[in-house]
């Protein structure tokens, strides 16, 4: 029964989430051509630092309002935690915005108002994600993101390619795109129900807070394990060095993000089955599960490396080719840690996964540090995949414990097969040879995920009658 509410989530987030990442690798060899590498370095800069200060805006309260709503089938108790979680962003991004402004009066910084407004509107995109996980409202969560996608194409489109708006107009575009997410959002769920003045108070801001607060190093941890490395290249590598590691790394985001519709579903999920019967056994199917799915995205992604470097992104980036297939398969135990967090988070330890997350955040920056004057780029994707293997094995080692994991006969032959994957990415340079490759990718891409395919085939089929 949870194992299909489970597929039934994640089918649905899926689908936005396809088209999402889907319009934004289409956009991708645009954007790359639309801006100089110098730029598309420096705007990747921003969407980091954004990413940074989303944690201290929101105290992670969206992951304690989520939690808390999950428990709870009554509408005020709901409310309570929204409302007071809404008080929390609020706050924080008032303070936030009152420096940014200063900063652009007193040091003339050009780029400080579009920075603030691509903040306002990512800030206000994470928060209602948060409010529409706690109502379930998964659908309007997975079609909002495709909506603001659009709305980043047009923005982008409109701002960089008609009016050369350059770097201002590529943050103004992202800006609008997520505002346009927003107003979809609240539209589409009439969130403004569950948000009320008088239901806001100090007392549930602090309980929400009292959960949320070791999330807090936990989420800066893996900005430092994410993105911290587009500020060590640019220090010590340059911005083009950053340009050509930003589009290196859209094809393992896509992965990614698609894993990140999975842990959605999957910590709602893994909540509601934690005092069932068959919960081990349960725990140990979807671990398997999680390891296969992502070895057939991520070894289809690298039958593609050689035709994106070669025909389809701009030439100023095509030894981006290197360092790709290092970032997909630090993918693959970035969503191993974060399935075991999901875990973590069931049995209500999530300072347990901010402790873990810390440890491999030194060990990126240590790796990193230590490695890029000698290897250039290959240290930030090398220190990428030591820090998110580091935070596997410790999770799994704690969760152990508990949970008797096994790898299935069928997951260890699909990992032969990503082995052959990665290592012919660094040999193929003939056409031919990446055809077949492509055309094993595909077999095994139906092959292991023929159940989930068969299941959304029959979703479709019912829908149309």
């Amino acid at each position: 029964m949870k194992k299909t509410s489970l597929m039934k989530n994640t089918l649905l987030l899926s689908i936005g989430t396809m088209m999402t990442k889907g319009i934004n690798l289409l956009m991708i060899p645009l954007f790359s051509r639309w801006l100089s590498t110098e730029d598309y370095g420096m705007f990747d800069l921003f969407v980091t630092y954004v990413s940074l200060l989303i944690p201290f805006i929101s105290l992670s309260s969206a992951d304690a309002f989520f939690r808390f709503s999950v428990d709870t089938d009554n509408e005020e108790e709901k409310k309570r935690y929204i409302s007071s979680g809404l008080l929390i962003y609020c706050c924080n991004l008032i303070f936030i915005a009152v420096i940014m402004i200063c900063i652009h009066f007193i040091f003339k910084w050009e780029m400080a108002i579009p920075f603030l407004a691509l903040l306002v509107a990512e800030v206000a995109m994470n928060y209602l994600q948060g409010v529409l996980r706690a109502l379930k409202k998964l659908n309007i969560y997975s079609f909002a993101n495709v909506f603001a996608t659009i709305g980043i194409m047009l923005g982008v489109f409109t701002l960089v390619y008609i009016f050369g708006f350059g770097l201002k107009g590529m943050v103004y575009g992202y800006a609008f795109g997520y505002a346009f997410g927003v107003v979809i959002m609240i539209a589409s769920s009439k969130c403004w129900k569950y948000i009320s003045i008088n239901k806001a108070s100090l007392g549930t801001c602090k309980e929400l807070v009292s959960y949320s607060f070791p999330l807090i190093p936990n989420n800066i941890c893996w900005w430092i394990i994410n993105v911290s490395d587009r500020t060590i290249i640019n220090v010590f590598l340059g911005p083009v060095s950053n340009g050509i590691y930003a589009i290196a790394n859209k094809i393992p985001n896509f992965c990614a993000s698609i894993f990140g519709v999975f842990n959605i579903s999957w910590q709602e999920t893994a909540v509601e089955v934690l005092d069932s019967e068959g919960r081990n056994r349960y725990y140990n199917s979807v671990y398997n599960s999680t390891i296969s799915t992502m070895i057939s995205l991520c070894g289809g992604l690298l039958s593609l490396n050689y035709f994106l470097f070669n025909y389809i992104f701009d030439m100023r980036y095509f030894d981006a080719r290197l360092y790709c297939p290092l970032l997909i398969t630090a993918v693959i135990f970035s969503s191993l840690t974060l399935y075991f967090g999901g875990l973590q988070i069931s049995f209500k330890r999530p300072k347990e996964n901010g402790i873990t997350t810390i440890i491999g955040a030194v060990v990126n920056v240590s790796v990193h540090m230590l490695l890029v004057k000698s290897v250039g780029l290959y240290a930030a994707a090398l220190s990428t995949i030591a820090s998110n293997l580091v935070i596997c094995i410790l999770r799994y080692i704690r969760l152990k414990k508990e949970i008797p994991f096994s790898l299935g006969t069928d997951t260890k032959l699909y990992m032969l097969y990503y082995i052959y994957m990665f290592v012919s990415c660094y040999f193929i340079d003939k056409l031919w040879t990446a055809c077949i490759n492509l055309l094993i990718a595909c077999i095994m891409f139906l092959l292991i995920n023929r159940t989930f395919l068969a299941t959304a085939v029959s979703k479709v089929k019912a829908i149309k009658h």
